[in-house]
């Protein structure tokens, strides 16, 4: 966490969303132990890979309208993938059988989606490789052989190999074949809007918090025209009250749409919401929030009012910047590897004796924060000051303590008492 302009805490929303699935996330991020976990050569997952596929190839689209290049997306994922093999060195006859692996998927996939397979009540079914139709069709036709060839492949780009009986194999994370296969199958029911009102791809917004500012990006953002701000327009300067309207675009990746009253509560919905244009050459102001199911192609839009869940972010903000600063990472691995299948840092976390033992995040945390904190406090002692009546010397160090939420008064003292020790 830096500081910004204002002289307020900067704080990601990514941060304040992976404290709120696993703190240990953000202290892999921060105390930068793992600097290749995302990157193209690093470690990964393949839940990753299906969205920097998609978020990628949504650039490129984008990109190649800006340059005159007619692309359509499925070019453009196509394009990004053949990079990407191209990097990893894996070889033509691995790329031949990723096609193969999702075009007989595919076919599969579309008997269940048109009918043709569907429960004892004639319904059709919602999660059809959950079903042990499922299981048979992909032992019969050979897929399930396919994609465990393929994914014998993955530890070669980062990914993570389990070994499994061929029951828990269903229920494994995502491999280096399905990943494929899902990317191209969202690559054909993915619409974009028309490039000439999309003002840009992955734009850093910004929302300004009592305590701190959150810097945010939308995965998309559209031009909307202007529009007045919200309230009286000043007198002296009327044209000042203009504002430039946008559409915020939030890509999710679950395999089904949350329903709108959970997405009117999504913490990346709410800061969209109440966000500005971190780059903007003027005032800005976030008109609706679209909210776009990549799996299904399917969209909501959502409009939010002046401070929607501006409380639920402050106190949410407050919450994970004290936690930072005081070392309170609780690993959510406590929970068994199921808890973290579509992690990253799962790779990490699992290593050897485990995260905890190789370690211990929330005990590093307080020691680097411990040693911070002594040392300003020692600045505080040993500050040179013009001579403070009682009032103002316990203004000053409250003031002090405010700006050093870890600190408490026993710590304070403590502390105090230790700094007086070595000047004995």
């Amino acid at each position: 966490m830096v500081r910004g302009a204002q002289g307020k805490l900067q704080l990601e929303l990514e941060d304040m969303w992976d404290w709120a699935f696993c703190p240990v996330r953000v202290w892999w991020r921060r105390t930068g132990l793992a600097p290749d976990v995302s990157g193209l050569s690093g470690h990964r997952t393949g839940e990753r890979l299906v969205r920097e596929s998609i978020l990628s190839s949504v650039r490129v689209f984008y990109e190649g309208a800006k340059r005159g290049r007619e692309l359509t997306f499925g070019q453009c994922l196509g394009l990004v993938w053949r990079r990407w093999l191209e990097t990893w060195e894996l070889g033509e006859e691995v790329t031949r059988a990723l096609v193969d692996y999702h075009q007989l998927r595919r076919a599969m996939l579309q008997r269940f989606e048109d009918g043709s397979i569907t429960d004892r009540g004639g319904n059709r079914y919602k999660r059809p490789r959950w079903t042990r139709y499922w299981r048979e069709m992909s032992e019969t036709s050979g897929l399930s052989m396919r994609r465990k060839a393929i994914d014998g492949h993955q530890h070669k780009i980062g990914m993570a190999r389990l070994e499994m009986t061929d029951e828990e194999s269903y229920q494994a994370p995502v491999g280096l074949a399905d990943a494929f296969a899902d990317s191209m199958d969202i690559g054909i029911r993915l619409r974009l809007p028309e490039p000439s009102s999309v003002l840009g791809v992955g734009v850093p917004m910004a929302l300004d918090l009592p305590s701190v500012q959150m810097r945010v990006r939308a995965d998309l953002v559209r031009d909307l025209g202007t529009g007045r701000r919200r309230g009286r327009p000043p007198r002296e300067d009327p044209e000042a009250s203009e504002v430039q309207k946008v559409e915020a675009t939030l890509m999710v990746f679950e395999e089904a749409l949350p329903p709108p009253y959970s997405l009117a509560r999504d913490l990346r919905v709410l800061a969209l919401g109440q966000a500005h244009l971190a780059e903007g050459k003027g005032p800005s102001r976030v008109e609706s929030v679209n909210v776009l199911h990549v799996r299904s192609g399917e969209q909501q839009e959502l409009r939010p009012q002046l401070g929607d869940g501006a409380e639920s972010l402050e106190s949410l903000a407050r919450a994970v910047v004290t936690g930072i600063r005081g070392g309170a990472y609780v690993p959510r691995m406590v929970c068994g590897w199921q808890a973290c299948g579509d992690c990253e840092y799962r790779i990490l976390c699992y290593a050897e004796a485990g995260v905890m033992e190789l370690f211990n995040p929330p005990l590093m945390a307080q020691i680097d924060a411990a040693q911070t904190l002594t040392e300003r406090v020692r600045g505080f002692v040993h500050g040179k000051r013009s001579p403070q009546t009682g009032g103002e010397l316990l203004r000053s160090f409250l003031e002090f303590m405010t700006t050093s939420p870890g600190l408490t008064p026993e710590g304070a003292l403590w502390m105090i008492e230790n700094i007086e020790a070595e000047q004995a």
